[in-house]
């Protein structure tokens, strides 16, 4: 079953079979519901309600060229059950209504029909920032992956022990099943990942149309040793392969402005964990600080907002700045293009710190 607008018919009667839509409820319509870059993601409605349907494909969505599994849905599943125990997590993420794991697919609650965070790259958001425009919101952001951190330290020092699962034949009627915390290890994201954060980035001619300023550093960067050695090192603490000080714990995995929703009355909703993984918090922390750095903030500024973040023991800012540092790196020399209104001297700073924070 494709999960496609033309395909409301087939849609439609595979729903009831699962008994997601009631036997006298028409699916009305299918339409995209965001831009979305891994999956299939829209919003279908009835005479009585809105709900998200999103579907794996074995490719990422927005570039069909890149293979990608789509066990990535089984973990997205598995982290909203990690995290539903936690009111303070729980409030800012959709909930799963319903999975077809036959088909990969998920059906979640509608949060609503607001827009991503990617506005926060426009050259006017340092200012909103600072004049408290996006203030609560980045707050509220930063306050939330400190809760996951520390709800997720408890899930990671037990992965011999599974989640609760719901009875069998459950999934049949529209419940979610829980699955071990061993399926959040997530290893083959976490492959394709690493590839598009620590390898291709740096390689010769990797084949990323870039400015003629960008491909000159680019150029330099992939014939730079002490930079592709650490970017290794990192890699290897992603993929866990190398030990960290820091204490193991549920990362959300892709924690950017595409992964953060404007609602009307809750400020800001976390979606799309499906990198999610056990593994150092500074990776997020990391990631984090980058995306804010793009959004044009000085460092100062980016600590500033961090204050809301309580550090787990073992944390460590140097490595967090590292990670951060590979992020700037892969947005802006490799595949995963954002929209960035920066001028190419912003890009060209940016890219120097990020080299620094690599290496330092």
């Amino acid at each position: 079953m494709d999960l496609l607008p033309e395909n409301r018919p087939k849609v439609e009667t595979h729903l009831r079979a699962l008994g997601w839509l009631a036997p006298d409820e028409p699916l009305l319509s299918l339409a995209p519901a965001g831009p979305g870059n891994m999956n299939r993601t829209l919003r279908a409605a009835t005479p009585v309600r809105t709900f998200i349907l999103k579907q794996a494909v074995p490719f990422v969505a927005r570039y069909p060229d890149i293979a990608a599994p789509v066990s990535r849905l089984e973990v997205e599943s598995a982290f909203y059950a990690s995290v539903s125990s936690c009111p303070a997590l729980a409030m800012r993420t959709p909930r799963i209504l319903g999975e077809d794991r036959s088909n990969h697919l998920l059906c979640m609650t509608d949060l609503g029909p607001g827009p991503d965070f990617l506005s926060l790259y426009r050259e006017e958001t340092a200012s909103s920032v600072r004049t408290g425009s996006y203030g609560a919101q980045l707050t509220a952001v930063v306050y939330w992956l400190w809760k996951l951190h520390a709800h997720g330290i408890g899930i990671g020092t037990g992965l011999e022990q599974p989640f609760q699962r719901t009875p069998q034949g459950a999934e049949k009627s529209g419940a979610t099943q829980a699955a071990t915390p061993r399926v959040l290890e997530n290893r083959a994201m976490r492959e394709l990942n690493h590839a598009h954060i620590f390898d291709i980035p740096l390689q010769v001619n990797n084949g990323v149309e870039l400015s003629s300023a960008l491909q000159q550093i680019q150029r330099a960067y992939a014939k730079d040793s002490e930079l592709k050695a650490r970017a290794r090192a990192l890699g290897a603490l992603y993929l866990g392969e190398a030990d960290h000080a820091s204490a193991t714990t549920l990362l959300h995995g892709d924690y950017y402005p595409g992964s953060w929703l404007k609602h009307k009355s809750m400020g800001v909703m976390i979606i799309d964990p499906e990198f999610a993984f056990f593994g150092p918090p500074e990776f997020d922390v990391g990631v984090l600080m980058a995306h804010l750095t793009m959004a044009g903030l000085e460092q100062a500024e980016v600590m500033m907002l961090m204050r809301s973040y309580v550090t787990p023991p073992g944390f460590s800012y140097s490595l967090a700045l590292a990670f951060a540092g590979m992020e700037i790196i892969r947005r802006l020399l490799g595949v995963a293009q954002l929209p960035l209104t920066a001028d190419e001297d912003s890009k060209s700073r940016w890219l120097q710190t990020a080299r620094s924070m690599v290496t330092a």
